[in-house]
């Protein structure tokens, strides 16, 4: 076995047992048929609210994403790549479930690599200060219980520091992007100099993916980005807390939301497991239980809205496979 190989099973492999690991300490804590009972609770009213939620949230996902890139194409053929990529996002470990994203576009709808890379890069740059903002403020409101979890500087002020530096950064490159691009090329030159090929060819694709990220101008159509984007923030703890409170889980909804925010930055990074189990638990399930509620009810809470959300993107999913553009 090559280094190569061994690379390409270690990525499936160690996301594949550290989900299983998290996944069974988990389970463990609870009696397994707790989880398809809770999900009984749910009325056929309510899980079809939520599928038509979630269709909806990928819906303006595909809107965002028509408005980064400029694109001419209508809804209709955006959606089902939005579909497919929100599938494979949720299915796939360590955030690979994004390559699907730029494949599609480029297939379907010829938008350079580069271009996808980039348009993913400030769409995920806007969730995490959009999402920073939403722990601030739940976390203000359940300041009290959070006393002894966390102190007011790792609460407040350092999600403040940093989202205030993200739109710095956002506003610098949107605002003067002849100036960022200046300062790029000012420091990759050195590394050029090397002249070394791997050192060479990611400092360049790093340059060509910022030439892309200063494209995106502070104008409307970048209003109509923060404006999607923050549709698709209340749309999905939207429906999400809906189907919580559906299930008939005492929580009180203020915390289930600062969870689900928590979760969601933490799931920003490159840590998921096959299937997002586990991953998408723990920290869930962590925060609750720091909040007074019960391991167990914590645990059949994250799992339940798991499946449910493994179950709507599923016929997305196919929806995006199927539905291949028509040839020109």
């Amino acid at each position: 076995m090559n280094r190569e190989q061994f690379q390409r099973i270690a990525k499936i492999g160690l996301p594949t047992l550290l989900a299983a690991i998290i996944t069974y300490f988990l389970l463990k804590e609870i009696d397994i048929q707790q989880i398809p009972q809770t999900l009984s609770r749910l009325s056929i009213k309510a899980l079809l609210i939520g599928f038509t939620c979630y269709c909806l949230l990928v819906l303006a996902k595909a809107s965002r994403f028509r408005a980064l890139l400029n694109l001419d194409s209508s809804l209709h053929q955006i959606f089902p790549i939005l579909a497919l990529h929100t599938f494979w996002g949720n299915i796939l470990p360590m955030r690979t479930g994004d390559v699907s994203y730029v494949y599609l576009m480029q297939r379907r709808q010829k938008v350079d690599a580069t271009q996808g890379v980039a348009s993913l890069l400030v769409a995920s740059l806007i969730d995490l200060i959009l999402l920073i903002g939403l722990v601030i403020a739940t976390g203000w409101f359940l300041r009290a219980e959070l006393r002894d979890t966390f102190s007011g500087t790792l609460l407040y002020l350092t999600p403040l520091l940093i989202g205030s530096g993200l739109i710095s950064v956002v506003v610098f490159v949107s605002v003067a992007p002849n100036v960022c691009m200046k300062l790029a090329d000012r420091c990759a030159k050195p590394l050029l100099r090397l002249e070394k090929p791997p050192v060479s060819w990611g400092i360049n694709k790093g340059l060509q993916v910022l030439r892309e990220l200063t494209a995106f101008r502070s104008n409307r159509r970048f209003l109509e980005v923060w404006i999607y984007s923050l549709m698709c923030l209340v749309i999905r703890f939207g429906f999400q807390c809906y189907l919580v409170v559906e299930m008939g889980v005492e929580v009180p909804i203020t915390q289930v939301l600062f969870a689900l925010a928590f979760t969601n930055v933490f799931n920003l990074l490159p840590v998921q497991t096959i299937g997002n189990f586990g991953t998408t638990e723990f920290p869930f399930v962590w925060l609750l239980k720091h909040f007074g509620t019960s391991v167990e009810v914590a645990t059949v809470t994250g799992f339940s809205l798991h499946i449910l959300i493994l179950l709507y993107c599923l016929p997305l999913g196919l929806y995006g496979f199927f539905r291949k553009p028509k040839e020109s």
